[in-house]
């Protein structure tokens, strides 16, 4: 299965950026509870995890960018694998994601466009290498967070009701 999917959800821990095959990946679990209103008040239901991983220059911006406790909207395509291993079975849902980005609801983020980088060196002094030029002017956006830093903090936080 490989299909279309969006998800938003919370960061469990930091994004691991990791070499396979001699190509970059970021990973991170993404955890994503369904919420519902019983009365007055919202009641959390069933949490969903779901492995995400972001391929090359991406891989870089995702781990520059996220941190456990984000609350982040993903948009990617699905990977559902069913294992075996002895008497143990399984289900692994994995997501390879296309864009990543914070989600506005919990509060608000900037982006600081990076003046483009040169065939030697970048803006910081570091190695040009850092960034995948194949990413285009595009990907070189940092999204950082301003305020409301007691949210991003919180995983599954939510300033006003879900919808």
């Amino acid at each position: 299965m490989n299909d279309a999917i969006t998800v938003v959800g919370s960061l469990g821990g930091d994004p691991i950026l990791k070499s396979v095959n001699g190509d970059q990946v970021a990973e991170f679990r993404l955890a994503c509870t369904a919420r519902r209103k019983d009365g007055e008040q919202w009641v959390d239901g069933h949490t969903n995890w779901y492995s995400i991983e972001a391929w090359g220059g991406f891989s870089r911006h995702v781990v520059s960018s996220l941190r456990k406790g984000d609350v982040v909207v993903v948009l990617g395509r699905l990977k559902v694998d069913q294992w075996e291993s002895g008497d143990k079975r399984g289900t692994s849902v994995k997501i390879r994601a296309d864009h990543v980005g914070h989600s506005l609801r919990v509060g608000p983020t900037t982006r600081e466009r990076r003046k483009p980088v040169d065939a030697a060196t970048a803006p910081d002094g570091t190695d040009a290498l850092a960034h995948d030029p194949a990413d285009g002017p595009h990907e070189r956006e940092l999204v950082s967070q301003t305020s409301g830093g007691a949210a991003w903090s919180a995983p599954g936080a939510d300033i006003d009701p879900a919808f």
